[in-house]
C-alpha cells in the first residue's frame, strides 16, 4: 500500500469488529498484517482508539496509512499548518471579574475535540466558553471561570441581551444593501457529513440581518447580525441565498471538500487562505458586565486574511479595546 486508504462504515458493517472489517476491505492482507496495522497505522475518524475488537458504528470511517507511516497523536496526516494554528497565541481583548473576551484564532477549536486533545481555547485557558465559534471562524469569544457566571451569561445569550456582530466575505452580489434572511434551520439528513445544517420547512426559527459594507469584483463584505443563535446560522443562511462564504468547505459548492479536509487530502483552496479557513469573523460583542452592570463593547482586530482593510476603516469597523 503506497497511499492512505479510508473506508466508510456503512449499515452492512454495523457492529462489526475492526479487525474483521479490515480483513473484508483488504482481503489480500493476512490476519497478522491486519493486527500489526491496527497497532501502528490505523485510525478512526471519530478519534476513538483503534483496537482489534472495537465494534464499529455507522458513519465512522477507518483510515490505514501506507507502510512506514505511523500514526502520530492518534491522527494520520495532521498538517504542520494545523499545528501552527492550534498553537497560535490567544489575545485577551477585555476582562472582568470572572470573565474574559479573547480573539480566537481561526483553526483553533472553542471546546475539546476528540481528534485533537488540548488543541482548543477552553483547555488552553482553563475556562468555560459562554458561547461557541466554529473552529475556522475567528474573533470575539467570551469565557468564564465561575459556574454561576456561566449560567448568567447563558441566560443573557438565550434572552438576546448580548449583541453579536460578525463580518463575512461572500461570493456573489447581495439582493439589496440591507436585507434579512428568515429561514428555519435543522439537521440535513441527506448530507454525508454528520451534523450539517440546512434550511428546512419544519426547522427551528432563525433570522439574520445583513448589511453590505463593500464590494470588490465578485466578492462582497457583509455585516451579519444574528437575531437567533442556531448552529452555523450565518453560514447556512448565506449559502441558502446563493452567497456562500469564501473558503467555506462545508456550505460551499462541494461538501466533499470538508471530507477531504478531515482526511488530510488535498483540495482547491482560494488564493491566500489556509485549508479550512472561511472568511467569517466575530467582530463585536456587546453586553452588560455582571459585576457592575456597565456596558461592555469589545471589537476583535481585523484579520489579515479577510481583506477589505480600507473598507473596514471607512465604515468605522476599526478594532478597539473594550469600553464601559
Amino acid at each position: 500500500m503506497h497511499e492512505a486508504a479510508t473506508f466508510p462504515v456503512t449499515d452492512a458493517y454495523r457492529g462489526m469488529r475492526l479487525d474483521r472489517f479490515l480483513q473484508q476491505m483488504l482481503p489480500r492482507m493476512s490476519r497478522a498484517s491486519v493486527q500489526t496495522a491496527i497497532a501502528t497505522r490505523v485510525t478512526l475518524a471519530s478519534g476513538a482508539s483503534a483496537k482489534a475488537n472495537r465494534r464499529l458504528v455507522v458513519g465512522e470511517s477507518v483510515t490505514i496509512a501506507p507502510h512506514g507511516v505511523a500514526r502520530a497523536n492518534g491522527e494520520v496526516g495532521a498538517s504542520s499548518q494545523d499545528a501552527g494554528r492550534e498553537n497560535a497565541p490567544i489575545a485577551v481583548l477585555a476582562r472582568g471579574d470572572g470573565w474574559i473576551v479573547v480573539d480566537k484564532p481561526a483553526g483553533l477549536a472553542t471546546t475539546p475535540m476528540v481528534r485533537r486533545p488540548g488543541a482548543d481555547v477552553a483547555t488552553r485557558l482553563r475556562m468555560s466558553p459562554a458561547h461557541r465559534l466554529d473552529r475556522y471562524t475567528s474573533g470575539c469569544l467570551l469565557l468564564t471561570s465561575e459556574p454561576q457566571l456561566a449560567r448568567s451569561f447563558d441566560r443573557a445569550f438565550r434572552e438576546h441581551r448580548i449583541g453579536k456582530e460578525y463580518v463575512a466575505v461572500v461570493e456573489g452580489e447581495p439582493p439589496a444593501a440591507r436585507f434579512e434572511v428568515d429561514a428555519p434551520l435543522g439537521v440535513d439528513v441527506h448530507s454525508r457529513v454528520t451534523g450539517k445544517i440546512a434550511v428546512l420547512p419544519d426547522g427551528a426559527p432563525a433570522r439574520t440581518l445583513f448589511t453590505v459594507l463593500a464590494c470588490f469584483g465578485e466578492r462582497t463584505l457583509l455585516r451579519a447580525e444574528p437575531r437567533t443563535g442556531r448552529r452555523h446560522q450565518i453560514r447556512v443562511h448565506l449559502a441558502h441565498i446563493g452567497l456562500p462564504i469564501v473558503g467555506d468547505v462545508l456550505y460551499g459548492p462541494d461538501e466533499r471538500n470538508f471530507i477531504r479536509l478531515q482526511r488530510g487530502q488535498p483540495f482547491a483552496v482560494p488564493p491566500g487562505l489556509l485549508p479550512g479557513r472561511h472568511l467569517l469573523h466575530a467582530h463585536r460583542l456587546r453586553f452588560a458586565d455582571p459585576g457592575h452592570g456597565g456596558a461592555i463593547d469589545v471589537q476583535a482586530p481585523w484579520p489579515g486574511d479577510l481583506g477589505f482593510a480600507d473598507a473596514m476603516r471607512g465604515d468605522g469597523l476599526a478594532p478597539g479595546a473594550a469600553s464601559s
